[in-house]
Parts: C-alpha cells; structure tokens; sequence
C-alpha cells in the first residue's frame, strides 16, 4: 500500500472509527454505571475485569484483595462462572 492509498483507506475509515468511538463511549458509560450499582449493592471495589480487550470476568480492583494470600482474598469471578 502506498502512502497515497493508505491516506485513501484513512478517509474512507474515518467515518466507521468515529461512529465506534462514539458507541464505545456509550457503552463505557452504562458499564461504569453497572459497576458503580455493583459496588453499592455488594459493599465491594469490584469492577469488569478485562484481558486483552475481552471481558472475562468480576473482580476486586485493589491488587491487594486479588492475591491469594491475603485474608482479605476476593477471587477473580470468571465468565463462565457468571453465565
């Protein structure tokens, strides 16, 4: 691809992109709603936990509660013990 085309397909994806940021901001939006619910009703700092972009689960969001040998420990919930 030369740079011309590439400035080409840029434009032509520049449309799609903004429409995506701005859904993706729309859905950040509810999803921190969600877990400001969460974390009132649950008396929790819990949170959507991500792995290379994907959610894959519900966890504490202080390390320190994360790890196991904590007394305080709050296992990661994955996803497919939530469906």
């Amino acid at each position: 691809m030369t740079p011309t085309e590439k400035r080409t397909w840029a434009k032509k994806l520049k449309p799609f992109w903004e429409a995506r940021e701005k859904h993706f901001k729309i859905f950040r939006i509810a999803e921190e709603a969600i877990e400001f619910d969460m974390r009132a009703c649950l008396k929790e700092d819990l949170e959507f936990f991500y792995v290379d972009g994907e959610c894959v689960g519900i966890g504490h969001s202080d390390f320190k509660r994360r790890h196991s040998k904590n007394k305080d420990y709050f296992q990661l919930i994955h996803d497919r013990e939530l469906e």
